[in-house]
């Protein structure tokens, strides 16, 4: 009901034309943007690290107590709860977007590094790791989604919003789908390397990410630069 009436209070815009040529299946054919889609599936695949890896590598391969799980997902709930608006603060334009997820991308290696770390200690040092490890992790998720959504819509047309943004949201998914597998290969079999490999990983796509912004800014043959800000 909450959200009806939050619904039914945004003033109503009227539809965009679809310019002469477009076609249906125009969000497959923009290869740029495709390029933005495939980093994003890359980097959301940290949604699976708390939820699926750091459960069970808290349990299996550190001498944290087993009930520390919870309390790691309960620090990451309080601050997405907490933290979420004052992150995206400021998030407005293509440039600001890919600034977030180069952060995110350093967020990330901190947090799976001290996560990794945190194997063959004792409790008393273990806890304190994965905390700040989560902590890192979930700043790099807030700006990562922050950045996500600027840009999916940004350097989207305006009259292939719903194309743009369900192919967008395909990749991530399809991502999602193959993270469980890989996270158990790099993070649980290959150990603290594994979790280092993985951070690695997301800084080098959060660092590539202003340079593909820059390249999906310019304009396609016809078009005028799609999203850019001064």
């Amino acid at each position: 009901m909450a959200t009806v009436v939050v619904v039914g209070r945004l003033p109503a815009l009227p539809p965009v034309p679809t310019p002469p040529g477009a076609g249906r299946w125009s969000a497959l054919k923009d290869y740029r943007y495709m390029v933005i889609t495939a980093l994003d599936g890359i980097m959301s695949m940290h949604g699976s690290v708390l939820v699926f890896a750091l459960p069970l590598w808290i349990v299996g391969h550190t001498d944290a107590p087993r009930w520390f799980v919870g309390t790691s997902v309960l620090l990451n709930t309080i601050m997405v709860v907490v933290l979420q608006v004052r992150a995206s603060r400021g998030i407005d334009s293509n440039a600001s977007a890919a600034r977030a997820w180069r952060r995110a991308g350093w967020a990330f290696l901190a947090g799976l590094s001290l996560i990794g770390l945190a194997s063959g200690l004792p409790a008393w040092s273990a806890v304190p790791l994965i905390l700040l490890g989560v902590g890192a992790h979930t700043l790099g998720e807030l700006l990562h989604a922050a950045g996500s959504f600027e840009l999916r819509y940004n350097l989207a047309p305006a009259h292939a919003q719903g194309q743009y943004s369900g192919v967008f949201r395909f990749g991530s998914g399809l991502t999602s789908v193959a993270a469980p597998s890989l996270l158990a290969w790099a993070c649980l079999d290959a150990g603290t390397s594994g979790w280092l490999l993985m951070g690695g990983l997301f800084l080098v796509v959060g660092l590539a990410v202003p340079h593909a912004v820059r390249w999906a800014e310019q304009p396609h043959p016809g078009e005028t630069a799609r999203g850019a800000t001064a």
